[in-house]
C-alpha cells in the first residue's frame, strides 16, 4: 500500500523529473510509492501535498527542537534576510551568536562558525590531525559523523556480521568512491566497551591523533554511554596526547542547553556542532577548547567556507538559544519524552513483544529483540521485519516516527501529552496489525482488539 496520496503521488513525479530519485539526500528516498513530499510544517505536525497531517517524530532527523516554523526564530531570521545575508567580512549577527554559543555551553574558548554537521566533523579531524601531528583516527561502530570520505566507514548501515572481531575490528567501508588508502587513518572500536580501548590505546595510543565520538549514538537506536566509558575516554586521550572530539551533532542543544557535555560531565578539546543549533536552518560549528585555539589561530590547518557564520544562520542560532534559555522547551520535551517512552515500553509488554526504548527523552528507539544493546553490534538481535511493518501502519495512522529503527524518534518542544496519547494508541494498532500479518499475535487477542 502507497504512503502517497493522489497528490502526493504527482509531486514526487514532479520531483522525480528534476532531482535524482526525487530527493537531494539519499536518505530521503523510500521507494518510488512511499517516498513523501511535505507540504508544510508546524509546531510539532508535517502536512503532505494532500493535507494529511502526520505527528512528526522524525523532525528533520533532529533539528527542529523549538518546533517547525518556530514563530520566534522565523522573525529573528526575516529581519536578518532584510540586512544582508552574507559578507566578505565577519557580521553583527555572527558575533552575537558566537557569544550566545559560547555562554550555552560553558566549556569552550572560541568557536567557527560553517554550515552542516559534515563540514564541521571534517575541519575538526583536520584541527586535530594537524595540532597532534599525527593521522589515525578512532571512530566507533554505527556511528555517524557525516559524509565526508574519512567517517565513512562502519556507519549504523554496516552489516554487523561483517565487522570482524572485537578485538581487532575491521573497518567497513559503507560507500563506493572513497580511495583504498584512507582505510588505513581509520580504526573502529566497538561502542562502550572500556576492554577495548584501553587495549587499543596501549597499542597505538602513541601513534593516534583523534577519537571523534557520539556521546550517544544518534544513528544506532540512540544507545546511551555505559557509566565511565567516556570518563575513560577522556583519561586515555589526555594520557596519550589525544584530541577528543565530541561530535554532538545530534547531542548539542537537544540533551541540555551545555549538550552531552552538560550531561555527562566529561569535556571534549573539540565538538561539533549543529542540527538542533538552527531550529531547522543549516547552521554548524565547531567549538575549541583553549589548547586547540592555537591550531587555527596561528594559520596552517586549513578551514574555511563561503557561507560560514552567514546571517541567518546566525540569526536562527541566536534566536534558538535564547528560546531554549528563556521558555519550559527542555523540561517540556523532557515530561513528553518520558511519558512516550514509558508508554511505548508499557505496550511492547503488553502484546508480549521483547525490546525496550533505548536512548534520552529528547531522542530516544524502539528496540524490538532480546536483551538490551549497549553498542552496534548487539543491535543485530532487532527484529527489523516486525519494527518497519509498525511504523509504516503508524505513518498511514498519521504518526510519523522513521521508518529505520536506527534513526531515533526526535522530540521538541511543541510534542504535548495529547500527541503522546494519540501516539501510543496508534502504536498499539499497528503493532497488533503487524503482529497479526506475522502470525504473531497473543492468544488472549484477535485482530479486532
Amino acid at each position: 500500500m502507497s504512503s502517497q496520496g493522489p497528490l502526493t503521488a504527482e509531486w514526487f513525479q514532479r520531483a522525480s523529473a528534476n532531482l535524482v530519485n526525487g530527493v537531494s539526500s539519499g536518505f530521503r528516498y523510500l521507494g518510488d510509492d512511499d517516498t513523501l513530499v511535505i507540504d508544510r510544517g508546524e509546531g510539532a505536525y508535517v502536512w503532505d501535498m494532500d493535507g494529511k497531517r502526520y505527528i512528526d517524530y522524525q523532525c528533520a532527523w533532529g533539528p527542529i527542537i523549538l518546533g517547525h516554523a518556530d514563530p520566534y526564530v522565523t522573525d529573528a531570521v526575516i529581519a536578518a534576510a532584510r540586512e544582508g545575508t552574507t559578507f566578505a567580512m565577519t557580521q553583527r549577527r555572527e558575533v552575537e551568536a558566537a557569544e550566545a554559543i559560547l555562554d550555552a555551553i560553558k566549556w569552550a574558548e572560541r568557536m567557527r562558525f560553517t554550515n552542516t554537521g559534515t563540514e564541521a566533523t571534517m575541519h575538526a579531524l583536520r584541527l586535530a590531525r594537524g595540532w597532534a601531528n599525527r593521522d589515525l583516527v578512532v571512530k566507533f561502530e554505527g556511528a555517524y559523523h557525516g559524509a565526508h570520505d574519512y567517517v565513512l566507514f562502519t556507519t549504523a548501515s554496516a552489516p554487523p556480521a561483517h565487522l570482524g572481531s572485537r578485538l581487532r575490528p575491521i573497518p567497513y567501508q559503507v560507500s563506493s568512491g572513497i580511495p583504498d588508502g584512507i582505510r588505513s587513518y581509520i580504526r573502529t572500536l566497538p561502542f562502550n566497551d572500556v576492554d577495548a580501548l584501553v587495549d587499543y590505546f596501549d597499542d597505538y595510543g602513541h601513534q593516534t591523533a583523534a577519537v571523534i565520538v557520539e556521546p550517544a549514538a544518534g544513528n544506532a537506536f540512540g544507545i546511551m554511554p555505559e557509566p565511565g566509558f567516556l570518563e575513560k575516554l577522556r583519561e586515555l586521550c589526555t594520557s596519550n596526547n589525544t584530541v577528543l572530539i565530541f561530535d554532538e551533532v545530534k547531542t548539542g542543544f537537544r540533551f541540555a542547553l551545555g549538550g552531552a557535555v552538560e550531561t555527562f560531565g566529561v569535556t571534549p578539546d573539540i565538538a561539533t556542532y549543529a542540527k538542533a543549533l538552527g531550529n531547522g536552518f543549516p547552521v554548524a560549528a565547531v567549538a575549541l577548547s583553549a589548547e586547540m585555539v592555537d591550531g587555527w589561530k596561528l594559520g596552517g590547518i586549513a578551514q574555511a567556507g563561503t557561507f560560514g557564520g552567514n546571517g541567518i544562520a546566525s540569526a536562527a542560532a541566536k534566536a534558538t538559544i535564547e528560546q531554549l534559555r528563556t521558555t519550559d522547551a527542555f523540561a517540556q520535551i523532557e515530561k513528553v519524552g518520558k511519558a512516550l517512552m514509558e508508554g511505548l515500553a508499557r505496550v511492547l509488554v503488553e502484546f508480549g513483544v521483547e525490546g525496550d526504548v533505548i536512548g534520552h527523552p529528547s531522542m530516544f528507539s524502539v528496540y524490538m529483540g532480546e536483551g538490551r544493546p549497549i553498542e552496534f553490534r548487539d543491535i543485530a538481535a532487532h527484529d527489523a521485519r516486525l519494527y518497519t511493518a509498525t511504523i509504516e501502519g503508524m505513518i498511514r495512522r498519521g504518526v510519523m516516527p522513521c521508518i529505520d529503527a536506527r534513526e531515533p524518534w526526535f522530540l521538541s518542544a511543541s510534542h504535548t501529552m495529547e500527541d503522546v496519547a494519540l501516539t501510543l494508541e496508534v502504536f498499539s494498532d499497528a503493532l497488533v496489525e503487524a503482529l497479526a500479518r506475522a502470525g504473531s499475535l497473543p492468544s488472549h487477542l484477535d485482530e479486532g482488539d
